[in-house]
């Protein structure tokens, strides 16, 4: 379940950062943004695209993803699709993170 002082960008954020063992200092140098910015993000401010293409490519993923988890783009407006993590896939530390999400989000 969302927290009401989460937005959805910002949990997207929060998920990525946890996955690769990330720091909000991490993010704070790889996009050029004041942490205060991510106070702003978890109220649901908005990101630029300039800031959008470096938070896809501190997460090597792609801008529409970053776009769409801003809820700038729909799923429909990209076609993308959800999919569910190759749990065999997963570093130990990705599939701690994620069993760790899953009881989180049952409470």
């Amino acid at each position: 379940m969302k927290s009401e002082t989460s937005s959805q960008l910002w949990d997207y954020i929060r998920k990525n950062l946890d996955n690769r063992g990330l720091t909000t200092g991490d993010l704070a140098r790889a996009t050029g943004v004041h942490r205060s910015r991510f106070t702003q993000w978890r109220q649901g401010r908005s990101i630029s695209i300039t800031t959008a293409r470096s938070v896809a490519g501190l997460f090597d993923t792609g801008v529409l993803e970053v776009l769409v988890a801003a809820g700038l783009l729909g799923d429909d407006e990209v076609h993308l699709q959800r999919a569910q993590p190759d749990l065999a896939l997963l570093t130990d530390e990705e599939l701690l993170a994620e069993l760790g999400r899953r009881l989180h989000a049952r409470r």
